[in-house]
């Protein structure tokens, strides 16, 4: 990423991944939030005879949501490496 460039995520300090930093990144965070929150009641009034096919629906849209959260992540952020603890040689502007 370009040293111009801000991050809109940082590495957590403890454990993998990363913690929005940015109103951006929160704003990618609660834009998850709010479609997995939308997706449960078109799938929760569905009646029974077809409610183990709207459970692969809601699988499968709440995997592509996941997967577009993780690649947002990883493309507006440093690289991800497990952290346990705060390091002397921590980059502020990678780590949390």
């Amino acid at each position: 990423m370009d040293k111009s460039t801000k991050y809109w995520f940082k590495r957590r300090r403890y454990g993998y991944g990363f913690i929005p930093v940015t109103w951006q990144g929160w704003t990618v965070v609660a834009g998850y939030v709010v479609i997995v929150l939308a997706l449960i009641p078109a799938f929760l009034d569905a009646p029974e005879e077809v409610a183990a096919r709207e459970a692969g629906f809601f699988g499968i849209f709440l995997a592509a949501a996941t997967a577009g959260l993780i690649l947002i992540s990883l493309s507006r952020g440093p690289r991800p490496r497990w952290r346990w603890g705060r390091k002397p040689g921590d980059n502020p502007d990678e780590d949390f």
